[in-house]
């Protein structure tokens, strides 16, 4: 009795090893990317939490607008007493004008480092990279999931082969 699905060559070879290859290697890098992401994620969060507690608040003068880049240049006095000029990239979408009073909260043991008074674009592009994070994670599951199904193909068709 001869095999439901005879061909004169013997059964088919399975999918390429090239495949499993491929789809490893676009396992690894989801994942490495995922943790990429997920550092970003959560140095996000971390930087919005430790400005939270231990930011200083006050008022600082808009010195230049960037508007292509949203960046706005201030200028204010840290609690030390030392004049200090900060970079902001500005969220809210209406940029003030040079010469505007805003209210922004600097990193103490870094008065160069602050944000907006109030802003949550910290915890905003950390949801982001949270997401990036999870997509990767998504995309790495689907492809170990098709590694695993092409060596089973794989070995599925050695097998056939091996009772040809």
């Amino acid at each position: 009795m001869e095999p439901t699905q005879w061909h004169p060559y013997g059964p088919p070879a399975g999918p390429s090893a090239v495949w499993a290859v491929l789809l490893w290697c676009v396992a690894a890098v989801s994942l490495i990317g995922s943790l990429i992401f997920g550092g970003i994620a959560y140095a996000g969060y971390w930087s919005n939490s430790y400005l939270d507690s231990h930011g200083v608040t006050t008022t600082a003068t808009v010195t230049d607008v960037e508007a292509f880049t949203d960046t706005v240049t201030v200028e204010f006095t840290s609690d030390g007493g030392t004049p200090v000029s900060a970079e902001i990239v500005w969220f809210t979408g209406n940029n003030p004008d040079v010469g505007d009073q805003v209210e922004i909260t600097y990193d103490p043991s870094d008065p160069s480092y602050a944000i907006e008074s109030g802003s949550d674009s910290e915890i905003i592009m950390a949801i982001v990279f949270l997401v990036a994070a999870f997509l990767g994670l998504v995309v790495m599951l689907g492809a170990v999931i098709g590694a695993v199904i092409v060596h089973r193909r794989r070995g599925k068709a050695a097998r056939e082969r091996a009772a040809w």
